[in-house]
């Protein structure tokens, strides 16, 4: 580890300009050597972005966290539709900054939000090209140790590029896609590829992934069939409503969530489900029956209550009256994810999702398999295939609503957009993708900007802000061969 530890310093020090992160590494500079030292800065890696407070890696200037950690998965949350942002300051121990976040956000203008987002996934993506092109060209491995390694590093990548994205790239211009360097020793600024181009690098990365065929040793996080199945449902689901569009897209969508569902059963049970989101000691878990990765850890927000950030513990945010009017009173997830207390002869639904122990502040749960249910459910229905997905869709209901039979509508395809919003709501972003894809308007009260009353916000269905900007000063700066986003103008 002493060696791992002073590659580490290198990274911190050695390597490159803070802010070109697409370009992170200059000629004639090594991270690895060998497999020892690949083995090595990836373990720190990954240990660092799940259970350890202790490490904290850093390249090209950029502290490594997951791109998702709690800090920004609570500003997404701020992002969505599924919040009462009027009571934001009546949180027991609100602070100044976790203010200023709910200013920067509660007009969908988060100029940091989107700072982190890129940072981090840019950053990381970096580090991973270096890794891969370095002990590629250092040889002396085996097939298995190949495919462990080259498959953690790539399926981590593609992931994050996805993300990217998903966030910053307009859904309905494939030109916009993002800019994205794969060479580690290209130092030439380059523009933004487009959709299609990107999609193409992170659907082949994946792929190819699904074809090794050594099982994943205990370290790894990302290599397992189910995390590369599971991402390849979530890429195909949001590139089918997007500008780099195929025929296939569904087809693809429906078979690779199928494979993950093939002998599930929807939990049925509010302990289950909300013992999913909670935790008491740090781990992480692959390959679960109700996930394909859970990560639980203690790290303190970087703003309000210094474990928790708006979830707290007690009272926290309120739930949108909209949302919480979705549920059936039979709802099994109504006690699972949100908490009660009565004041002044009224109920108030408080956020409690994730759930908040003294021991663990961060359960991060990605690739959930009732995701990739319903994942297939709208697939077989935007394939025409109704009956299919509705006896999909009743099976769901009767596990999360009690005394529930049949459903008695005749829009299966609104009804199972209904269950996502309901079922993934808080969970890192997925309803503020959900709402760009499928271009929903929405508008809320919230305290004015200016500090004093309140206002009401409004973002439309096509809106520029689904997008996020380019930060200045991170590669509009750096980079003129990259153009920012319609809409944002100059953020100088």
């Amino acid at each position: 580890m002493k060696r791992g530890w002073i590659i580490m310093c290198i990274l911190v020090f050695g390597i490159v300009g803070c802010k070109d992160f697409l370009n992170l590494v200059p000629k004639n500079k090594r991270v690895v050597a060998n497999l020892e030292d690949v083995k090595t800065e990836l373990l720190t890696y990954l240990a660092s972005i799940t259970y350890s407070t202790s490490l904290s890696p850093s390249y090209g200037g950029s502290a490594f966290r997951f791109p998702l950690y709690n800090d920004v998965a609570t500003q997404l949350c701020l992002y969505e539709d599924d919040m009462n942002m009027s009571y934001y300051s009546d949180h027991s121990s609100i602070e100044e900054k976790a203010m200023n976040v709910y200013t920067e956000c509660i007009d969908w203008k988060g100029v940091s939000l989107a700072s982190v987002l890129w940072e981090k996934c840019y950053g990381a993506i970096g580090f991973l090209n270096v890794i891969l092109d370095d002990w590629e060209k250092a040889g002396g491995y085996t097939q298995a140790e190949y495919e462990t390694i080259t498959g953690e590093v790539k399926t981590i990548r593609a992931y994050y590029i996805f993300k990217l994205l998903q966030f910053f790239a307009p859904y309905n211009s494939d030109k916009l896609g993002i800019p994205l360097n794969l060479d580690s020793e290209n130092v030439i600024p380059g523009g933004r590829l487009s959709q299609r181009e990107v999609y193409r690098i992170v659907i082949r990365e994946l792929e190819d992934v699904l074809e090794y065929e050594t099982v994943r040793e205990k370290w790894n996080i990302f290599y397992y069939p189910g995390i590369v199945k599971a991402i390849l449902a979530q890429v195909y689901m949001f590139k089918a409503g997007s500008a780099a569009a195929e025929e296939s897209d569904w087809a693809n969508a429906e078979k690779y969530s199928g494979e993950l569902i093939a002998s599930y059963e929807p939990e049925n049970r509010e302990d289950i489900l909300f013992n999913v989101f909670s935790g008491t000691v740090r781990e992480y878990q692959v390959g679960g029956a109700n996930y394909q990765l859970r990560m639980t850890y203690r790290r303190s927000c970087d703003f309000g209550d210094s474990f928790a950030s708006i979830w707290a513990e007690g009272k926290a945010q309120r739930v949108s009256n909209e949302l919480l009017d979705m549920y059936d009173k039979g709802d099994i997830r109504r006690a699972a994810w949100f908490k009660t207390v009565e004041e002044e002869g009224r109920t108030i639904y408080y956020i409690n999702k994730p759930g908040y122990t003294r021991s663990i502040n961060e359960v991060t749960v990605l690739f959930r398999t009732a995701e990739m249910y319903l994942i297939n459910a709208e697939a077989k229905c935007r394939q025409n295939r109704v009956a299919e997905a509705k006896d999909m869709l009743e099976t769901f209901k009767r596990a999360r609503i009690t005394g529930f039979e049949n459903y008695s509508g005749e829009d299966v395809l609104g009804e199972i957009l209904n269950e996502r919003r309901k079922e993934f709501c808080y969970e890192a972003g997925t309803r503020w993708v959900d709402m760009k894809r499928l271009g929903i308007g929405t508008s809320r009260v919230g305290m004015s900007k200016e500090g004093e009353g309140s206002e009401v916000y409004e973002l439309k269905s096509d809106d520029y802000r689904y997008a996020l900007p380019i930060p200045n000063g991170v590669e509009l700066d750096y980079n003129n061969k990259i153009e920012q986003n319609p809409g944002w103008g100059n953020l100088n």
